[in-house]
């Protein structure tokens, strides 16, 4: 087997402005792989295999996870911690064409998931060296018909056997290339509409304190005409506000937040950029002082014999303040 290709690996956006990541699979993705399988509907289960398959054997999850990244590649697509879609192909025996496929979750359908596949697999295609791929769609799969079609290229059809196949080359026209950059510019200003436009924010960091920058951002916010749902998270137990609901964390927020304005100090930062992630917020802006701003240490001091204040969570004087 091949090393593995780090340098296929990628973040990306997808239609509805959420990252995930790309990357070949692994042999450790075969749970992973059973999860996505069993969570699939019958119905997308047959559009793939062109038969019911209500389980995945342990052949087929060892066939599917172990590749040589040369003449069989696969990759899969992942949303946190989850496995969204898979890619692959399988090369013939001349080596310049390859069969290509295609599986993605149900609840990932019509987020360019598979357009997002199929453009790095051609790349990776590309680069070892395959000319054309082809393949073999059902004819009421409407949804992975239209991922070809619409991916700029010059597909060939033809209707075998009750199933359409599908045939082109994958070297990249100027239809292709416009296709790409036109998905990329929908998927990030799609992407920004939840930083520019949020409908709903969560400010962490906010305390009982007025004179807090938590507390000031999330007042200002409140004060300012702002119509959508805001929350207030602080981990401290202790902190209350009149009428208002205080979380300790962004994981106990009622749903994923369009924007988390973060406001803590620095050492409690990543913490809650890590439960963003959890809870599925869609963008994050940090206010937190503390990092390599200014100073060595990440603050305004150069050490504890600076005789001024360090700034919270730069650790030259104890522990950071709390709220």
């Amino acid at each position: 087997m091949t090393d593995y290709p780090q340098h296929w690996e990628a973040d990306v956006v997808l239609r509805d402005g959420s990252v995930a990541q790309v990357r070949p699979i692994k042999p450790s993705d075969g749970d992973a792989l059973r999860a996505f399988h069993d969570a699939q509907s019958p119905e997308s289960t047959y559009l793939r295999f062109f038969a019911p398959m209500k389980h995945l054997s342990d052949k087929d999850v060892h066939r599917f996870t172990h590749v040589d990244y040369v003449n069989r590649v696969a990759l899969v697509l992942r949303s946190g911690d989850r496995l969204v879609g898979v890619g692959r192909f399988d090369r013939f025996d001349d080596g310049r064409k390859a069969e290509v496929a295609f599986n993605v979750a149900d609840s990932f359908q019509g987020r360019g998931v598979g357009s997002v596949l199929l453009e790095h697999l051609a790349a990776i295609g590309l680069e070892l060296g395959v000319e054309e791929f082809v393949a073999d769609v059902l004819p009421q799969n409407i949804k992975m018909l239209s991922v070809f079609t619409e991916a700029g290229y010059a597909v060939k059809r033809a209707f075998e056997d009750g199933v359409v196949a599908l045939s082109f080359p994958i070297e990249p026209t100027s239809a292709s290339r416009q296709v790409v950059v036109a998905r990329e510019q929908r998927a990030e200003a799609t992407s920004l509409k939840a930083l520019l436009t949020p409908q709903s924010v969560a400010v962490v960091g906010v305390s009982e304190k007025q004179d807090r920058l938590g507390r000031r951002v999330w007042q200002q916010v409140a004060d300012g005409g702002y119509t959508g749902t805001l929350y207030a998270v602080n981990s401290s137990v202790h902190q209350s506000i009149p009428g208002v609901t205080i979380y300790q964390r962004v994981t106990d927020l009622p749903e994923p937040v369009d924007l988390v304005v973060i406001a803590v100090p620095a050492g409690a930062t990543l913490a809650v950029i890590d439960d963003c992630a959890t809870l599925g917020a869609r963008s994050v802006t940090v206010l937190s002082e503390g990092f390599a701003e200014a100073g060595e240490q990440g603050c305004g001091c150069s050490g504890n014999s600076c005789g001024e204040r360090a700034t919270a969570g730069c650790g030259c004087w104890g522990p950071t303040p709390s709220a």
